[in-house]
């Protein structure tokens, strides 16, 4: 089965297949399926009612108490934290809506989770993991409102995801991703509304948006300066350089800062009407040296709406580019099942720790044994010729296999593995390992 694609874009075809228990000659087995199975939602982790705000409800409805509050106990980039999700589903009875109602929660959150972390060009890797799996990602969860009405539910959710597993789940998919958020910068917003004087500082309404933001759940966030006297002598609004620019970013602990000069433009009836940004980047930093915006003002938006939308325009593009240029390597992990032959446990374990010193491999564990077979699960990096030599360098044969004498189109493949001094079984055919190509 086809796994689905997180985020709208078409799902990879897996060209391999995953495990198969199924033996096939005496003594030999482990071959690849690969199949996507979905689980029934067993759950959130946890269920937080926020203080002050009572939920609305028709129905039965089982609220977990004792959780600590959710922001409180995360002491993590909150990128990882998703507010305010709208969910509603329709079901059987109310209790049915309620769970595909919470999955539907959790998927909104990982996607947005996701649309923070990872790039751009990579989103559309990312393929929906299964009902089990989202929900051991989930951290905590933070109920605000909810009704459930005869059979249809609707709720308000905060969700947070754990760091770790969504990290997981994004190297799992290949997905190149920012493991942690950039440096904050220094920003220096100028604002000019029409022909008017260029504003900074404490007249300036642009400067308060901009501090710890505008959006702290984005990867590149921004800080202001305290605009005292020594900043407004150092730094000309109308006439702004380098070196003043400089001079504010050392005073205050940064390594690179942002020039963001603004002009409003307004409509005959003195609403605002569009915004111009160009922003300059001084001292280190990712991507262009350069970021240009232009928007236009919405029906009936206010100033402080149109300037928040300004800049988180200029954050987004600033996040992207430090994604960009910092997305993390991602090894693509395989895992198979290998049949060890001509071998017992206590002649494997030894090998297995020779195994183990091999970087390339992730995890060997033993999953059963049978007359004169051991069954192991390998999980390594690289190519199938990669594992091959790591094999070959404790004097093993590793090798692929079919027990389909005739060749066709659809062909079940097994692996194997020996002491490479005893004689090559003689009732399978041995697949060329350049041949075949693997899938997670």
């Amino acid at each position: 089965m086809q796994a689905c694609p997180l985020l709208g874009a078409r799902a990879q075809l897996l060209t391999c297949q995953g495990h198969d228990n199924a033996l096939k000659p005496k003594g030999m087995g482990g071959g690849l399926i690969a199949d996507y199975q979905g689980h029934s939602m067993s759950g959130l982790t946890s269920l937080v009612q926020k203080s002050g705000l009572a939920a609305t409800v028709f129905g039965a409805f089982v609220l977990v108490a004792g959780t600590p509050s959710l922001v409180a106990a995360q002491e993590v980039w909150p990128g990882y934290i998703v507010d305010n999700i709208e969910t509603k589903a329709v079901a059987g009875t109310g209790v049915e809506a309620q769970d595909i109602a919470f999955r539907n929660a959790q998927l909104a959150g990982l996607r947005e989770v996701s649309g923070r972390m990872v790039c751009a060009d990579s989103q559309g890797l990312l393929r929906i993991p299964s009902d089990t799996d989202l929900a051991a990602m989930v951290q905590s969860t933070e109920l605000t409102d909810q009704k459930i009405i005869g059979n249809s539910y609707s709720g308000l959710l905060n969700i947070a995801f754990d760091p770790a597993k969504v990290r997981a789940y994004f190297a799992a998919q290949q997905a190149p991703f920012a493991a942690n958020p950039a440096p904050r910068m220094l920003v220096l917003p100028i604002l000019r509304i029409d022909d008017g004087p260029a504003l900074l500082f404490e007249d300036n309404p642009w400067m308060p948006i901009w501090s710890d933001g505008p959006d702290r759940t984005l990867l590149q966030t921004f800080d202001i300066p305290q605009g005292d006297e020594e900043d407004r002598a150092t730094f000309d609004a109308e006439l702004p350089s380098r070196s003043a620019a400089e001079f504010l970013i050392a005073k205050y602990g940064f390594t690179s800062g942002l020039v963001a000069a603004a002009q409003v433009l307004s409509s005959p009836e003195g609403a605002p009407a569009e915004i111009t940004i160009q922003s300059v980047r001084i001292g280190e930093g990712f991507g262009p040296a350069q970021i240009d915006v232009s928007l236009l003002a919405e029906e009936e938006e206010t100033l402080d709406a149109l300037l928040y939308r300004g800049a988180r325009a200029v954050q987004e593009q600033a996040s992207a580019a430090f994604c960009e240029g910092n997305k993390t390597a991602v090894e693509a992990v395989f895992a198979i099942n290998v049949v060890v032959i001509g071998t017992d446990i206590p002649g494997w374990v030894q090998i297995e720790e020779l195994l183990r010193a091999h970087t390339s491999i992730k995890t060997l564990s033993i999953i059963g044994q049978r007359e004169g077979a051991l069954d192991v699960s390998v999980e390594f990096v690289g190519s199938l010729l990669d594992l091959q030599q790591v094999f070959r360098s404790v004097r093993f044969r590793f090798e692929a296999y079919t027990t389909q004498q005739v060749q066709s189109d659809a062909i079940q493949v097994f692996f194997f593995a020996q002491p490479d001094f005893q004689p090559q079984p003689q009732n399978v055919r041995i697949l060329p390992l350049a041949d075949i190509k693997l899938a997670n």
